[in-house]
């Protein structure tokens, strides 16, 4: 028989790969895609290395996602004026349109997904959200 603390984490874990993937399908791109482009709108022109910094990737994936976008007009790259050995990427005009569609997809995504939910529901299940990551800092030693 199942613990609810078992079920509890085996629903949470599903909702996460589910929705995660749902959300891929939805805008028709990789998360991990999203998150270059996102990290570029909020930080400006970066260096590769950089990128490969914030994201936690390998150098040849940022070449190869950087090299792709800038094909579909997405991203330009120029060299670093102050250190040629560094590449500068950052988002176009049509980047930043990307981006603006993304946040616009990510908020009807959400009011979907949380459509015949009560308020209330929505807001019992944030609080105790809010609960098992206080814990998880606890159990890690940091401050909740």
């Amino acid at each position: 028989m199942a613990v609810l603390e078992d079920t509890f984490f085996q629903q949470l874990a599903a909702v996460c790969s589910e929705s995660r993937h749902a959300f891929d399908r939805h805008v028709g791109m990789s998360q991990l895609r999203r998150q270059l482009l996102i990290l570029l709108s909020e930080l400006g022109e970066m260096s590769h290395a950089a990128l490969q910094h914030h994201l936690a990737i390998d150098g040849a994936t940022i070449t190869r996602l950087v090299k792709q976008f800038e094909s579909e007009g997405v991203l330009s790259r120029r060299l670093d004026p102050q250190d040629n050995r560094y590449t500068l990427v950052s988002l176009t005009g049509s980047g930043q349109q990307t981006v603006a569609a993304l946040s616009a997809s990510h908020r009807l995504f959400q009011t979907q997904l949380l459509a015949n939910i009560p308020k209330e529901e929505q807001e019992t299940a944030r609080r105790v959200l809010q609960h098992v990551r206080a814990n998880i800092r606890t159990l890690q030693g940091e401050q909740p």
